[in-house]
């Protein structure tokens, strides 16, 4: 669903801005990323869960919130090739997808709650 989401506002953003990044992130790129990042969220889930019981969960998800925030550090810092039009909007396109795998776990994590 992240991924389903970032391709759904990466088209909104082309829409809006008329600033085309597909050279540096294209679909392939979105949905890779935003699985990759929903596997490590899950991964980092079950053995979190496994060391810390009860009511320590919230700290996971403390902990997912924070490196979502500081996760914005890394398409801010990024260099664009010098062919890239309109360079300033590429931030206005990738923050937010940063965002997209750890909304995606707030939200469908409660849909499979198991005894944990």
């Amino acid at each position: 669903m992240a991924a389903l989401a970032a391709i759904i506002y990466n088209r909104i953003h082309i829409f809006a801005t008329e600033a085309d990044f597909s050279a540096v992130v294209n679909t392939a790129s979105i949905i890779s990323l935003n699985l990759i990042a929903c596997l490590i969220i899950s991964i980092a889930y079950y053995f979190f869960t496994r060391f810390a019981k009860g009511s320590k969960i919230i700290l996971f998800h403390i902990l997912l919130a924070v490196l979502s925030f500081a996760a914005v550090v890394v398409p801010i810092s990024i260099s664009l090739p010098l062919t890239v039009k309109n360079p300033e909007l590429f931030p206005g396109l990738a923050v937010p997808m940063i965002f997209f795998p750890a909304l995606a776990w707030f939200t469908f994590k409660p849909l499979f709650k198991f005894d944990e």
